[in-house]
């Protein structure tokens, strides 16, 4: 066989995995997926397919070749895509939202990681208290959730399930605040409200503000008015899912004001390790995925 025809051989052997969303440009998930593929020598490929709604249906209906590993669902699509799939995990089930598509005996099943992965990265922040079953509680911290929409919906249950004392929903849409909040409140204790007008956001001490809109990855926005922000105690805790660009408008207000902050970058690690995990059923090479987005 000649060497031309080798590199063929190799090239269409290659299990694929990638991110479907529009955009997807902007992601670094190949930036930390594809070292960790490497590290393990397994011949993968972590793609970025774009893709608008009206094809999302013929690329999920893709990711049933026999060489597909999965993908991630990025915005817009991780709550459209739960009809399209075969099997839903009881978690995102509840959450009504689906970030990871695994490949599996023929069928197609939808996790979400978006949750566990803010909860491991707020712990990487100092919030939090792990406890003897190695969970985190959020116990005595206030939650204010800024959007509703698919990435907001795995934020909310998983600070709820972590024992938030309350649950604020700002959202520009209060219908779509309200019906998380119901969805919120089916498994969820605690007070939960909903608003639509950050001027009347209360500050409570010892509260966590994440960002779970996409203001701020495109021009000098920001999701919360600074004099809003202002309000809040020293001991306030931003945290911007965005992680491109790495200091957004509202990242920046938080440090001017002296309030702990930071991006979506550990999210995206510990999101994507837990997805890696899922799709390999092998432990996610950590340490190589956090140099790769270093």
């Amino acid at each position: 066989m000649s060497g031309k025809s080798e590199r063929v051989v190799q090239s269409t052997a290659y299990l694929r995995v990638g991110l479907i969303g529009e955009p997807v440009a902007h992601s670094f998930s190949p930036r930390f997926q594809q070292p960790a593929f490497d590290a393990l020598g397994i011949p993968a490929r972590y793609e970025l397919w774009r893709t608008p709604t009206e094809q999302l249906l013929a690329r999920v209906r893709s990711l049933c070749d026999k060489r597909c590993l999965g993908a991630n669902i990025t915005i817009p699509h991780k709550e459209a895509v739960l009809p399209l799939l075969d099997k839903i995990d009881p978690l995102a089930e509840r959450i009504g939202a689906v970030n990871t598509i695994v490949h599996r005996d023929d069928y197609l099943h939808g996790y979400n990681t978006d949750g566990p992965g803010l909860l491991r990265a707020l712990q990487e922040h100092g919030i939090g208290e792990i406890q003897k079953d190695s969970t985190v509680s959020l116990k005595g911290y206030t939650a204010v959730l800024l959007g509703a929409g698919g990435a907001a919906r795995g934020a909310a249950f998983t600070l709820a399930s972590a024992g938030v004392t309350r649950l604020i929903i700002l959202n520009r849409h209060l219908e779509r605040a309200q019906l998380l909040a119901a969805d919120v409140q089916q498994t969820y204790k605690g007070a939960v409200f909903s608003l639509s007008d950050p001027s009347f956001l209360i500050p409570h001490s010892s509260s966590i503000i994440v960002n779970a809109t996409s203001v701020g990855m495109h021009g000098d926005m920001s999701p919360l008015p600074a004099d809003v922000l202002a309000r809040f105690d020293s001991n306030t805790f931003v945290y911007d899912m965005i992680y491109n660009p790495m200091q957004t408008h509202l990242l920046c207000q938080a440090r001017t004001m002296g309030l702990g902050a930071a991006n979506g970058l550990s999210m995206l690690l510990h999101q994507g390790a837990l997805a890696f995990q899922l799709w390999t059923n092998l432990p996610a090479p950590l340490k190589i995925m956090r140099a790769a987005l270093s």
